[in-house]
């Protein structure tokens, strides 16, 4: 199958029918109606308009959203357009919809599904450029610029590479995601003029990545380094001050370039459509733990309550203070990863290079030269359970006794002091976990996989060490050498 092939069929999987548009089309206006009936029932003088990927013709079958805006003049208070444009939406959810629920990123919104469809409606206003009162205000000008640069054909490129990464698992401008927006992908289309391009820049790309599609910065390029931190830089053509690129991580960015190489090196469908991690038995899991002679540990707790983006950036930072305190303490961490169900379970996983540590440890004291000398001797000398200390070199060293030679002495000891506040753990991780946790070793662990599906394909991927789409990809490549080979063999005789 050439790529032209391949891509055409994924497209024929992705690409929306004209009954599938139907749908969109009818549901919108059901959606439209019933706010613009709301709101003007409230006072509220708002137009009602869909923006987002339906409006520029963009969306993926099967995996539609609707971004329905409520957009205001500026002279309308914010806390009316707030308070009135969140409640005409709750009415709608109640009257429509199957559950609803209010979301606070930058700006407030109600985030609710209806016939089977998430439907995002946000109150806004009809700013100028520049003159930003919300942080969407942006977001007409978005829809506007990206239907007078992508049609026809275009708009297929840019449903292959939010397809792809999709696949790869770097799409989504949230914290939890930290990767590619939508309208970032279409960006990418519209600056390179295709998937395959985009694929192909990509695999080229460095740490630090800067696009400037309409030449704000007229080339100066140590001026947008200045103004924009992040590892890929795409400065929005309706507002030079922004980067759109700003929630991707180094980490995803890197994800998305490697995904790239390895596409061209060799396309697949695995990209657009990766399997499942498999679902371990109790044998198997035990099994891949004997065969790595390393140790899996579990922080668990019950759900935090917090929003998506507030979980998932308190989660990450107190990730990183456990990781550090384990260090801290001797602890060997090979690995560390958070995960969460956002409902009733929430894990901290670290894979060790011992869960329990020797009794005793090396001290390296100062130089027999130095003013700290007698200060360390007195110390150590007068302490229990020490040896030495011996000179190595121009030092003193010492063995003393580990406070903590469990690592579940270490989590049980700081985190039932605090719920671990004072070791870094976040206020609403603290919270959750004050209410109650567990540290699971190994085998310990299977008690929550055995009753959770989506945490048990969480730790066989992450057993595995490598994403569902490279280890497909390398699966593929590996039985397309085993075929080569039989293919080449003599017949038998």
């Amino acid at each position: 199958m050439t790529v032209e092939e391949l891509l055409n069929s994924v497209l024929r999987e992705i690409k929306p029918n004209p009954e599938d548009e139907l749908k969109v089309e009818k549901l919108s206006e059901k959606i439209t109606d019933a706010l613009k009936s709301e709101t003007k029932a409230l006072g509220l003088n708002v137009e009602v308009e869909i923006y987002g990927s339906v409006a520029k013709g963009t969306w993926l079958k099967g995996d539609v959203d609707l971004d329905v805006f409520l957009i205001a003049d500026v002279d309308v208070p914010r806390e009316k357009l707030i308070h009135d444009g969140l409640e005409s939406a709750k009415r709608v959810f109640r009257s429509l919809g199957d559950r609803w629920i209010e979301r606070y990123a930058d700006h407030p919104y109600v985030e609710g599904w209806i016939e089977g469809v998430r439907v995002d409606v946000v109150p806004c206003y009809r700013a100028k450029p520049g003159e930003w009162l919300t942080a969407v205000d942006r977001t007409p000008y978005h829809t506007k610029y990206i239907k007078s640069r992508l049609t026809g054909e275009a708009l297929d490129q840019v449903r292959l590479l939010k397809k792809f990464t999709k696949g790869i698992g770097v799409y989504g401008a949230d914290i939890k995601t930290g990767g590619f927006s939508g309208y970032l992908c279409e960006l990418l289309i519209v600056n390179y003029g295709g998937f395959i391009k985009t694929l192909e820049e990509a695999s080229k790309w460095g740490r630090r990545v800067i696009i400037d599609i309409n030449n704000y910065y007229n080339g100066r390029l140590g001026d947008l380094k200045k103004k924009f931190q992040h590892p890929l830089v795409v400065v929005d053509p309706v507002d030079p001050n922004r980067n759109v690129a700003a929630a991707v991580r180094l980490e995803t960015l890197c994800n998305f370039i490697m995904a790239s190489k390895c596409f061209l090196k060799r396309p697949s469908k695995v990209f657009f459509n990766p399997p499942n991690p498999m679902k371990l038995t109790e044998a198997a899991f035990k099994e891949k733990l004997e065969s790595r002679g390393l140790d899996l540990i579990a922080v668990s707790f019950k759900a935090v309550e917090a929003v998506p983006d507030v979980l998932w950036g308190q989660l990450y930072r107190t990730l990183d203070s456990l990781k550090a305190l384990l260090e801290n303490w001797g602890f060997k961490v090979y690995r560390a990863r958070a995960w969460t169900d956002e409902r009733e379970l929430t894990v901290f996983m670290f894979e060790l290079e011992s869960s329990i540590l020797s009794r005793l440890k090396i001290h390296v004291g100062p130089p027999i030269f130095s003013r700290e000398l007698w200060n360390f001797l007195s110390k150590h000398l007068k302490s229990r359970g020490s040896t030495g200390p011996w000179i190595e070199g121009d030092r003193l060293v010492i063995e003393v006794e580990r406070r903590f030679k469990d690592v579940k002495e270490l989590f049980d000891y700081f985190l039932k002091m605090d719920g671990g506040a004072s070791v870094g753990v976040r206020d609403r991780v603290a919270e959750a976990i004050g209410r109650g946790f567990k540290v699971l070793r190994n085998m310990e662990i299977w008690s929550l996989m055995s009753s959770n599906v989506d945490f048990n394909m969480f730790v066989s991927e992450f057993l595995d060490g490598l994403p569902m789409w490279l280890k497909a990809w390398l699966e593929e490549a590996e039985f397309d050498k085993t075929r080569d080979f039989e293919a080449r063999q003599p017949n038998d005789v």
